[in-house]
């Protein structure tokens, strides 16, 4: 039992690695009573440690009704309050957790737990604000806190300041060496900023991918995969967010149409909200795995026991991405697919999937730590569930042509701006429609004001709205845009290709890195090339072009849809055949050596 002033603590984290927020927990409960200790009221520490020590077993009720004793036994004890909110928290009820933090700081203001957890809760119910004055002070009170670092790092990032944010997520590791989501985090932040060259990020993505693989490079074993090059072969998928997510477009077409008598389909998931579409995957798959509750040794151990020939890795340095897996080579043969970075920068991964529209130039394999294997009708799929009925070009009842992005704010780099800003200079009239998340705070909407206004747009010339969830309502939405811009020097992705769906042309740069290269990419694959700028001036010059050309914004309004639907991007089954083979000839070449 633990003695008085000793007593449990713990704390909530988040991985932020692409903006979207999950909860990692972090106890440390070094004395744990024994199930069967007869404890009398007002043995507050022990009361407290017993109730963290039923919630890391999964008996939350159990952990309430200890957690709320010890409080009632010292009413005092600040830990305990915020251990109970933890509580709440994990229960699903903001209100209540928010409230036993507010009670920890009303015995403790400097209580870096208690500011943490109320930082958690805050940001989960859209208090922004709140929750980084929340993450300053858990600084303010413990500079060491590097989880503090980085989750006030991606509030920051939202608010779109991406300088101090990537300071955050820089500081953040190395304050706490085994932290790879904060270097994930720092790596996604770049690829949003223009002053970062692509050679640049992908020496980034060396440098911070590779500082923790070397932690873990004496953990891999040699593979006993039998070397038979023909064989069926045992295909893991290592992937997050196999959810009603936008991975789902791409995942789901594919794991429709695997030939199974060749190919024995594995899933590692590491989806800690499974719903309906995650269901609909489980379906699809030989064996399925949940692998949120393991940490990467155990999950690791989960490929090498199932004999995966080969891992597949969709999500590059995207939210819980579970790269430090893939560190510890548990298959022969690891492949990085569906990932819009550069490189995973691990020398772990022996193949990347790309396509001949995105390495037009052949010089993406020089940015990669992984092979290059070009696949012919292209890198990925794309599914979509819905089609409404696509609207009139706007500017005909309008008067005014109307250009429009739904990208992340985050993407709207300085480059954006400027060359935006330039596109609406050289057509009178035109209105900017921006959509996307946090465009309604006030305080972002302020920022990105001012940064086009310095550019030389007038304000009244900009609308600015928030996400739209209703997948429906959102594609609905681009009914009122004339000509989608793209950003730069990160282009749009699923933004793109829910334009051209709906009928919208998007203009765009082709970039240095892959993540510059998406959109030029699907308009190549689906025959409208012409949309894709050579230089700045084009870029200019194309905007300019199509909203002078009323025609042209019809004729793309009836086209656009039947040439996705009629490309590559939409054919599951060719896809499925050309990504086995690639694998089958992947299988060959370790096998050979």
């Amino acid at each position: 039992m633990c003695k008085a002033g000793h007593s449990a603590s713990l704390g909530k984290t988040i991985g932020f690695r692409a903006g979207d927020v999950v909860a990692i927990h972090v106890w440390n409960a070094p004395h744990v009573p024994a199930p069967g200790l007869q404890l009398v009221l007002g043995q507050a520490p022990a009361l407290a440690n017993l109730g963290v020590g039923l919630l890391r077993r999964g008996e939350r009720e159990a952990a309430h009704a200890a957690l709320r004793q010890a409080v009632r036994a010292d009413p005092g004890m600040a830990i305990a309050h915020a251990s109970l909110g933890h509580v709440y928290y994990l229960m699903g009820k903001p209100a209540e957790d928010e409230a036993a933090c507010r009670r920890a700081l009303a015995r403790s203001p400097a209580h870096a737990e208690a500011w943490f957890n109320l930082g958690v809760i805050l940001r989960d119910v859209g208090r922004a604000d709140a929750a980084a004055t929340a993450f300053s002070a858990v600084i303010a009170s413990r500079p060491g806190f590097a989880q503090a670092h980085a989750n006030l790092g991606v509030l920051q990032r939202d608010a779109l300041d991406l300088d101090s944010a990537l300071a955050a997520f820089t500081r953040a590791p190395d304050l706490d060496p085994d932290f790879p989501e904060a270097d994930s985090n720092a790596l996604v932040t770049m690829l949003y900023m223009n002053r970062f060259s692509a050679a640049e990020v992908s020496a980034a993505h060396r440098a911070r991918a590779g500082r923790h693989e070397a932690r873990v490079r004496d953990r891999r074993r040699a593979h006993d995969n039998a070397p038979d090059p023909e064989r069926q072969l045992r295909i893991g998928y290592l992937a997050p967010q196999l959810r009603a997510h936008v991975l789902a477009p791409v995942m789901l077409p594919l794991l429709e149409h695997h030939e199974h008598e060749r190919f024995s389909i594995h899933v590692f998931a590491h989806v800690p909200n499974p719903d309906a579409t995650t269901a609909r995957m489980q379906s699809l798959v030989d064996e399925w795995t949940f692998i949120h509750g393991l940490d990467d040794d155990q999950a690791a151990e989960r490929v090498r026991a199932a004999g995966i020939d080969i891992l597949v890795h969709p999500m590059g340095h995207w939210a819980d991405n579970r790269f430090m897996v893939l560190a510890r080579k548990p298959a022969p043969v690891q492949v990085a697919y569906n990932c819009n970075a550069l490189t995973l920068g691990l020398d772990a991964v022996d193949y990347a999937i790309v396509d001949r529209w995105l390495d037009h130039d052949g010089a993406l394999g020089a940015l990669m730590t992984e092979t290059p294997v070009h696949l012919p009708g292209g890198f990925q799929l794309q599914a979509f569930d819905i089609a409404p009925g696509i609207a009139p070009p706007p500017v005909g009842a309008r008067g005014h042509v109307t250009f429009g992005s739904f990208n992340n704010p985050a993407k709207i780099s300085a480059t954006t701006i400027r060359l935006w800003s330039r596109a609406l200079a050289a057509v009178p009239g035109a209105r900017l429609l921006l959509k996307g998340r946090g465009l309604d705070r006030p305080e972002i909407a302020k920022r990105l004001i001012r940064d086009f206004v310095a550019a030389g747009l007038g304000a009244d010339r900009i609308e600015l709205r928030g996400v739209v969830a209703d997948p429906a309502d959102h594609l609905a939405s681009y009914g009122e845009v004339d000509i989608a811009l793209d950003t730069l020097p990160f282009t749009g992705g699923r933004t793109t290709l829910d334009a051209l769906w709906m009928g919208v042309p998007v203009v765009t740069l082709r970039g240095e890195g892959m993540y510059g290269r998406y959109s030029a990419g699907y308009l190549d694959r689906i025959g409208t090339g012409e949309l894709v700028a050579a230089n700045e001036a084009g870029y200019v010059a194309l905007a300019t072009d199509l909203a002078q050309s009323p025609d042209r914004l019809a004729d793309y309004r009836r086209r656009l849809r039947d040439l996705i639907r009629a490309s590559p991007l939409m054919d599951g089954p060719r896809h499925a055949r050309e990504l086995e083979d690639a694998y089958r000839q992947m299988w060959r070449r370790w096998c050979a050596a």
